[in-house]
């Protein structure tokens, strides 16, 4: 097992602990995640370590909207997982310093259908695809890649879209440098109702 499956292990044994996994399918389920992250941290190293990020604020934020032990695993696991079918975008394009033409755009948009797809594969993590592929939906119906809108939209997708999106501004990005926080949290505040779950919104400031 390399280092960054050691880091994964470390940040799972919480969740999965408190979540009542017996041995065996802890042990499944550590070993399929750390060799996805592995795989996601060889394609693009960006990508995995906001991932690796993400994790931490959801559980954060799921904590904050009071969710039992098996709902924060879950959500944990999206975070981490979410960006997965990013192994099938180019690297130049994840890197690209310039804005992207529609077909990169529709390239990078099937990342949480390419994610699914891997998910649905994965004993253990199969029941996750739906979530993933839900987590760049918006509230009022806008996002992708199936326009679900509101409560149709699983909660996890919705707290690692708004937490995603929080991340996404705070950190530098090829093509911009990063949001100072307040600026972040204004335009987090901002949208919602539209782009993100107004609860979820609440509970994410809250946790700043």
């Amino acid at each position: 097992m390399t280092e960054h499956a050691t880091d994964v292990a470390a940040l799972l044994d919480r969740s999965l602990a408190a979540s009542g996994s017996r041995d065996g399918v802890r042990e499944a389920i550590e070993t399929a995640v750390a060799e996805l992250v592995d795989a996601l941290r060889t394609h693009h190293l960006g990508t995995a370590d906001h991932s690796n990020r993400l994790a931490a604020s959801c559980r954060a934020v799921g904590q904050q909207l009071q969710l039992p032990a098996d709902e924060l695993f879950e959500l944990e696991l999206v975070a981490i997982l979410h960006d997965i079918g990013k192994l099938a975008v180019p690297a130049s394009i994840l890197d690209s310093t310039r804005p992207l033409d529609a077909a990169q755009r529709a390239v990078v948009q099937e990342h949480t259908i390419r994610g699914a797809e891997i998910l649905a594969e994965i004993a253990g993590l199969a029941h996750l695809a739906p979530v993933v592929r839900a987590t760049h939906e918006h509230w009022d119906g806008s996002g992708y890649p199936d326009r679900l809108r509101g409560s149709e939209i699983p909660l996890g997708a919705r707290v690692v879209c708004t937490v995603d999106a929080f991340d996404a501004m705070t950190n530098d990005r090829p093509y911009r440098r990063a949001l100072g926080h307040s600026e972040a949290r204004r335009r987090i505040a901002a949208c919602a109702g539209t782009e993100f779950d107004p609860g979820v919104v609440r509970a994410l400031l809250a946790t700043l």
